[in-house]
């Protein structure tokens, strides 16, 4: 649907964005993930037409990127003091030929008919962040970019605003989004990039990042013994606090090693990598790119 070829960007000398090559496919979810700073809200914002990257194009194979077949949730929500629900979903309404009904906008938000008379800005938080979801669907899109769309939301919220974007998915919608929530990557994405300092390292399926780069976690607790700290002379290991963290893909020989250094393995624990630590662990060279 949108290919993104060799884009890059730079503010006041600094590269903010790094030979990105990436596909957003139809139908599909694409989650984008790393730290803050990453270059995650250039990209979108330069996606969206926001932004004029330096070097690179986008090619818009659908013609979806424009305001007639993309809805865009910000990551920051707010609506004028004096409007009220209904009227904003009547306004959006007169900006498209075929827009949603009002019983519809009113299942993806969750909000009755005396919410909609509410001045939008009086609603909770996660009440305001679905309705400005909503917002987005009034025009039926081909293509969502939400940036951290379930900021706000309690449990619940959040459920339900999944369960509308596995129909949306259904529908042949594609999703672009950002999200802090592991479990929601792993659970929605059917493609993961992890964004590093305007690197892409990652690009990949949850399934196969897991399958192809998991280790195990071992952890060990940390003292002054010599001995010890030379583990960092022969494995992956990251001292945190009073806690030695080794990462592995060969416990047998780890364990051998602890126990020629009299260590209790009593006093160790072992753990499979979670989705995040899989991701942040990655062993991938700057500007490598894993199946894109």
């Amino acid at each position: 649907m949108i290919q993104i070829r060799h884009l890059s960007k730079r503010y006041n000398g600094k590269t903010v964005l790094k030979n990105i090559s990436l596909n957003i496919e139809k139908g599909m979810s694409t989650a984008l993930i790393g730290k803050n700073g990453a270059g995650k809200s250039t990209l979108i914002n330069i996606l969206i037409n926001h932004l004029k990257a330096d070097t690179g194009e986008i090619i818009d194979i659908d013609h979806v990127l424009n305001l007639n077949h993309i809805g865009v949730l910000f990551q920051k929500t707010s609506f004028p003091r004096l409007i009220k629900v209904k009227e904003l979903y009547k306004l959006f309404c007169q900006l498209y030929k075929d827009a949603i009904s009002i019983d519809e906008f009113k299942k993806i938000t969750k909000l009755n008919d005396s919410q909609l008379n509410l001045y939008a800005n009086h609603l909770s938080g996660g009440q305001q962040r679905i309705l400005d979801f909503g917002l987005c669907l009034i025009g039926k899109p081909k293509l969502l970019i939400l940036d951290e769309p379930t900021a706000a939301m309690d449990v619940e919220m959040r459920e339900h605003f999944w369960t509308m974007i596995g129909k949306l998915k259904k529908e042949n919608v594609s999703i672009f989004y950002t999200s802090h929530y592991i479990e929601e990557v792993e659970r929605m994405a059917d493609k993961v990039i992890f964004l590093d300092q305007g690197i892409i390292k990652l690009n990949d399926s949850p399934r196969n990042i897991l399958t192809n780069q998991q280790y195990s976690i071992i952890k060990v607790p940390n003292t002054v013994d010599n001995d010890l700290q030379n583990l960092t002379n022969y494995f992956d290991v990251k001292i945190e606090d009073t806690t030695l963290k080794i990462k592995t893909s060969d416990v047998k020989k780890v364990i051998y090693y602890l126990e020629k250094l009299n260590i209790n393995l009593n006093d160790i624990t072992i753990e499979k990598q979670t989705l995040l630590e899989t991701i942040l662990f990655a062993d991938v060279k700057e500007g490598e790119t894993k199946n894109e």
